[in-house]
């Protein structure tokens, strides 16, 4: 997959999770919507962080892994 497709995919992700947001903050009553739509959104970013981080961990594993293989250490 090129640069240009992953970027345009990125964009399209993250206008549909911007647009998924507002229309949560839009149906949820006004006092109590804005703290518990913050704390849901505080929780999907820390998930999202956290396999982002698996995968990096386990794509410099692989790495790690081939050169040991390879003699390259």
């Amino acid at each position: 997959m090129n640069g240009y497709l992953k970027a345009v995919i990125g964009a399209i992700i993250g206008a549909a999770t911007a647009g998924g947001w507002l229309v949560v903050d839009l149906l949820l009553p006004e006092p109590i919507g804005d703290y518990l739509l913050f704390g849901i959104m505080g929780l999907a970013n820390a998930a999202i962080g956290w396999q982002v981080g698996r995968v990096l961990e386990r794509k410099r594993m692989l790495i790690t892994a081939i050169l040991k293989l390879l003699g390259k250490d």
